[in-house]
C-alpha cells in the first residue's frame, strides 16, 4: 500500500525549524556535560591578558543576560536581539576558551590578532591529543571536512521535523551545516577557483586537512550572523516573535551550559597553574 505523499514543507518554516533543532541538539549534548583537562605542565601565566579577557567576558555576559531578560518579558524584543545574540554568545565563550587554553599549554594565541581561528585549531588539537576530553562522545569528535561530507545523507526534510534534535543523526547534520559554512567562507576568501583543476585540487586538499568539531558551532553561527545574516529567522514571512524567543532561549541554554563548563575548568586548572 502506497503511503500518502506529505505536502511540501514551507521553506521559511523548514529553515527556521532546522536551525532551532541544531541549537537544541547542542544544548542536549552539553546537558550534564563534564570535561577532563590535562595541562601540558608548568606554563608561564600572563596575568594581564587573563584579567583583560575576564573583564571582557563579564561585560559581554552582562549584555547577554539583559537581552534574555528583556526577551522573556516581551517576545518582540527577541526579534530585535536575535541578529546579534549568536555574536555576543560566541565572544563570551571565546574569552573563556582563550583563558582555558592559556592555562593548558601557555599559548597566547587567543589574546592576539588572529586568535579566533587559532583558538578553534587549539581546541581541535587538544581534543585530538586527549588534553581535553568531554564525557559526551559527540563533543570529542574532530572529523575532517571530507569525513563529514562522506557521512550518510538523511531523508529530505527530516532535519526540519520538530523533534529531530533528539535523534542521534542530528549531530551529523550540525557538523554538515558547519562544514558548509566553512567551505563557503574559504571559497569567499578566494582559496580556490573551482573552474580549474588546480583549484579543485586545492579544495580537496582543504577538505582533507581541515577539521570541524561540534563546539565550533558558536564560532560558525557568529560568522553567519556577522557576515551572512540570519536568513533562517525570517520574522517578516511567518516566523512569530514567540518562535524567535524559543530559538534565542535554545541558543542561550547551549551557551550557558558551555560557559559554566569552561568556568569550572578554568577555576580547576587555574588553581593548579597559579
Amino acid at each position: 500500500m502506497k503511503l500518502p505523499v506529505s505536502p511540501p514543507l514551507d521553506p521559511v518554516r523548514a529553515s527556521f525549524q532546522t536551525h532551532l533543532n541544531y541549537a537544541k541538539r547542542l544544548d542536549l549534548l552539553l546537558t550534564g556535560c563534564e570535561a577532563s583537562i590535562t595541562p601540558a605542565g608548568a606554563v608561564r601565566i600572563h596575568k594581564p591578558s587573563i584579567e583583560r579577557f575576564a573583564k571582557l567576558h563579564k561585560l559581554t555576559r552582562k549584555s547577554i543576560e539583559k537581552d534574555i531578560e528583556l526577551a522573556r518579558e516581551d517576545p518582540a524584543f527577541a526579534v530585535i536581539a536575535a541578529p546579534w545574540f549568536p555574536v555576543k554568545c560566541y565572544y563570551a565563550l571565546y574569552y573563556l576558551e582563550s583563558i582555558l587554553t592559556h592555562f593548558i599549554d601557555g599559548t597566547l594565541i587567543g589574546f592576539t590578532r588572529g586568535g579566533h581561528k587559532g583558538i578553534r585549531t587549539k581546541m581541535a588539537t587538544h581534543l585530538g591529543n586527549g588534553m581535553v576530553v568531554f564525557n559526551s562522545p559527540d563533543l570529542n569528535r574532530v572529523p575532517s571536512l571530507q569525513e563529514v561530507q562522506a557521512l550518510p545523507a538523511i531523508i529530505s526534510g527530516r532535519n526540519a521535523r520538530a523533534g529531530f534534535w533528539r535523534e542521534t543523526e542530528c549531530t551529523d547534520c550540525v557538523l554538515k551545516k558547519m562544514t558548509e559554512y566553512r567551505l563557503h567562507d574559504a571559497k569567499a576568501d578566494g582559496k580556490w577557483d573551482l573552474r580549474t583543476i588546480a583549484g579543485r585540487a586545492k579544495r580537496d586538499e582543504f577538505t582533507t586537512g581541515k577539521q570541524i568539531a561540534c563546539l565550533d558551532f558558536f564560532y560558525w553561527y557568529r560568522i553567519k550572523a556577522n557576515y551572512r545574516d540570519l536568513d533562517y529567522i525570517d520574522f517578516e514571512n511567518g516566523i512569530a516573535a514567540a518562535e524567535v524567543l524559543e530559538y534565542v532561549e535554545a541558543f542561550y541554554s547551549a551557551y550557558a551550559r558551555y560557559r559554566e563548563l569552561l568556568i569550572a575548568q578554568i577555576e580547576r586548572v587555574g588553581r593548579r597553574s597559579g
